[in-house]
């Protein structure tokens, strides 16, 4: 069952891809694919503010680097929906609370404090290994679910059968 709980908590980490969500709007849609839609959006907000994790001074002037940005996805305080755990036969119904973790790779810090275009950015990347700005990061989602109580009844009218 690839899940792990929190010491005296009824907070769980969603580990396996193929568990199911379904939100208050029916909306079902496996944990893989919710994480990849949230990793998706958490680049796009990298693009448009940091240039994967650096500072610039003015469009060629590299004043510094961000090493990690950690991210809630809203609501805060999580969103009602009902989990379907994989190998489970029972819906658990809770609220699920989004949080992602960008780390940006120490090779950007030697770049710091130096002018350059694009290009010579992306030749001194691929000088050291990288094929482009995407793998100086690594995104992390982490999914916590917090159960109302006890697992739901599986109804007849299960949108998966």
């Amino acid at each position: 069952m690839n899940l792990n709980t929190f010491n005296n908590s009824r907070k769980i980490i969603i580990e396996h891809d193929y568990s199911i969500l379904m939100f208050e709007n029916k909306e079902i849609i496996l944990v893989g694919q919710f994480k990849n839609q949230i990793i998706e959006e958490l680049e796009d907000y990298i693009s448009d503010f940091v240039l994967d994790g650096v500072m610039l001074k003015s469009k060629s002037y590299i004043c510094g680097q961000i090493a990690k940005l950690d991210w809630v996805y809203y609501p805060r305080d999580g969103q009602i929906l009902n989990l379907l755990i994989l190998g489970e036969k029972q819906w658990r119904q809770g609220k699920i609370k989004v949080y992602g973790q960008c780390d940006f790779s120490p090779i950007l810090e030697k770049l710091a404090h130096q002018e350059y275009d694009y290009s010579q950015l992306l030749q001194i990347l691929k000088e050291q290994g990288f094929k482009n700005f995407n793998e100086t990061r690594q995104i992390k989602i982490i999914l916590e679910f917090i159960p109302e109580n006890s697992p739901l009844e599986q109804k007849s009218e299960s949108p998966l059968e």
